[in-house]
């Protein structure tokens, strides 16, 4: 290769590196300074509250999740659950219709999806929900007894129009459901950190909240319903525009913590991560292209320096170096997330997990791109 040439490849890399540096510090910076919300239950709220969830061939996992939802600490009588089934072919929806008929103190209502996909099914629940505060999580999912009471406070604190809040994968027992859980919580971090400093660009539709007026204004300017993933996304990208990031916030509290389920085959994972990315290209807010656009790039970066070092053996010790980097970029959030989480015992995976990362986002970024995907 050019000398010339290669120089210039390498100053691009240097100038690619500042920035994720710059975007993963100013994430961690806004982590560090989010305070952990604890809240003094057992109060009478004048908030009511609809439950919103989408559920699809989810039997082995929907009656847990109903569960933890009827066992809420927050006064039954000040709250319903919606659930849309979305053309499953198990028995998820009797499962739903015996658990109501069983707990006959419990508000739920369950319906059959009239169109196909999350997204839809989302928002038909939303057009269906009575209350003025929507929280929504995901059929496989099970929540602490406090996760709508800690919400609701938080809401009635703050005084903002959409709030965000931790979700965590488990079990992490094999050496693949350990570095999910590492690279999950990375993204939790980030999502946290970015938020508090008025830049938020991620989300979990396992674990949010929003007023429900303010949820259909946004629907009224949404063009992404045709795409198959984005639930959670699309609908805060609108929120941000309509209402300013001040009214996205992140609500930090293990009171508010939604556990969900590892995937159990690399090939559920990617399934998963492509339809996470599938979505990047229809985007329209400058911060979250910009966002994932120094991601994509700097992780391709040493991806391609791994591959040009068997060509070019001097290259691997930048490699190396780049990868150490990251490293030591990427540490400080890891560490306060996982120290909140209580899984700091992961963070010995951090450095295994940094060699593998870059390879796994450029494969997931350009399948997810290149390929169509589907919700289950």
């Amino acid at each position: 290769m050019n000398f010339e040439l290669l120089q210039i490849l390498l100053n691009i890399v240097l100038i690619i590196s500042a920035l994720y540096l710059i975007c993963i510090v100013a994430f961690t910076y806004g982590l560090y300074n989010l305070k952990e919300k604890f809240f003094a239950f057992n109060k009478k709220s004048d908030v009511k509250v609809s439950v919103l969830i989408a559920a699809r061939n989810e039997e082995k996992n929907i009656e847990r999740l109903l569960k933890s939802i009827y066992n809420q600490s927050f006064e039954k009588e000040l709250f319903e659950v919606i659930i849309i089934d979305d053309h499953s072919d198990d028995d998820t929806f009797s499962i739903i219709e015996n658990f109501s008929k069983t707990y006959k103190d419990f508000n739920l209502k369950v319906f059959k999806a009239d169109n196909e996909g999350k997204k839809l099914a989302i928002s038909q629940a939303l057009h269906l929900a009575e209350n003025e505060l929507v929280l929504v999580t995901d059929a496989d999912c099970v929540l602490k007894s406090t996760w709508i009471e800690s919400i609701v406070d938080f809401y009635k604190r703050e005084n903002c129009k959409m709030i965000l809040a931790p979700v965590l994968l488990s079990p992490a027992e094999t050496f693949f459901e350990k570095i999910q859980v590492l690279e999950h919580l990375s993204l939790i971090g980030s999502t946290a950190g970015s938020a508090e400093i008025g830049f938020p660009v991620m989300c979990n539709g396992a674990n949010m909240a929003y007023e429900r007026a303010a949820a259909l204004e946004c629907e009224k300017f949404r063009k992404d319903f045709n795409i198959a993933s984005g639930d959670d996304m699309f609908l805060m990208e609108q929120f941000s525009k309509n209402y300013g990031h001040k009214n996205v916030r992140f609500l930090l509290s293990k009171s508010a913590i939604v556990e969900t389920k590892t995937c159990k085959t690399i090939s559920e994972f990617f399934r998963q991560r492509r339809r996470w990315v599938s979505k990047t290209k229809s985007y329209t807010s400058w911060k979250i292209i910009a966002t994932a656009l120094v991601v994509f790039f700097f992780n391709l970066s040493i991806v391609s320096l791994f591959v040009s070092a068997f060509f070019i053996p001097a290259l691997w010790s930048i490699y190396f170096l780049l990868t150490i980097l990251k490293f030591f970029i990427d540490y400080p959030l890891l560490k306060n997330i996982t120290s909140f989480m209580n899984q700091g015992s992961l963070l010995r995976w951090t450095l295994p997990l940094e060699f593998i990362y870059p390879f796994y986002v450029v494969i997931t970024a350009i399948s997810g791109m290149l390929l169509s995907v589907k919700w289950k």
